[in-house]
């Protein structure tokens, strides 16, 4: 287990495999440990760095309100590893924190990575607040809900046990009431609309075609906004899209790597989104 002192907080992180640098933000109350299923794939290609939000899970602190603490949190630790600038994947709420890295802190990023999120506002994750509390709190394995909010009705048919097996991941290390109620707080009063066309950093927007959880509007929305960015969309995958069609979604990561960030930066266009 490693630690890192970021801003008055002790951070859970971990590290795997070599290359480029990338981050993985988690989502709403969650840890990392949902990414344990993509890290042999990944580290593959990625020196890759996932960490627990502060008052998450393994991490410690008094929880951030706005996902700009959060994304400070994210700057200060790959700047307490000596990271250079990284690829930083948010996915859900860790998507909304991607974007406030990219805009606060953009000598951090190389490349944006935004799954499965939104830019707030009327495309806010769709669960009320019954739900989503009982979705954080683990009380719905149980129950089936956490399933059908996560996942397509065809991998849930075909795929029962692997399904089991992944929830067992978002619900390891669970968070506490106040920061469940910190979190869903920030999620609710995010909005980065306005501010879109500020980032600088080359950007793929990723979503699963049937996600439930966020419209795939959302990130219509914001491949349509952000400069140099390209929009792709995971075939009959749903909200958990990475883990649904882990080699799937890595070779359209791979791809837009390869397409966009071999080129100088002086080359870098904005285009038209790309479904893909």
């Amino acid at each position: 287990m490693a630690y890192a002192d970021v801003r008055g907080a002790r951070l859970y992180y971990e590290r795997h495999g070599s290359g480029d640098p990338l981050l993985l933000i988690t989502g709403w109350t969650i840890s990392a440990a949902v990414f344990e299923p993509l890290i042999p794939l990944y580290a593959e290609h990625f020196d890759v760095i996932m960490y627990d939000h502060r008052g998450s899970a393994r991490s410690h602190g008094q929880s951030p309100t706005t996902p700009g603490g959060l994304a400070a949190d994210a700057a200060g630790l790959l700047h307490a590893l000596r990271v250079p600038p990284a690829h930083a994947y948010g996915l859900s709420m860790g998507g909304m924190v991607a974007q406030e890295l990219a805009l606060r802190h953009p000598a951090r990023v190389n490349g944006l990575v935004l799954g499965g999120t939104s830019a707030g506002g009327p495309f806010a994750p769709r669960l009320g607040l019954r739900d989503m509390w009982a979705i954080a709190s683990g009380t719905v394995a149980s129950r089936g809900i956490r399933a059908p909010v996560l996942f397509s009705p065809q991998f849930r048919h075909e795929h029962p046990e692997r399904v089991r097996e992944l929830l067992r991941h978002f619900t390891a290390h669970r968070s506490s009431a106040a920061t469940i109620a910190a979190q869903t707080g920030a999620s609710a009063m995010f909005s980065s609309v306005a501010r879109l066309g500020r980032l600088r950093a080359p950007t793929l927007v990723m979503h699963g075609e049937l996600d439930r959880l966020v419209p795939l509007a959302a990130s219509r929305l914001l491949a349509s906004r952000i400069p140099d960015a390209e929009l792709a969309v995971v075939r009959g995958a749903g909200h958990a899209y990475a883990l649904e069609q882990p080699r799937e979604s890595l070779d359209l990561l791979l791809g837009w790597l390869a397409r966009r960030l071999s080129r100088p930066a002086q080359e870098r266009k904005p285009d038209v989104a790309l479904d893909r």
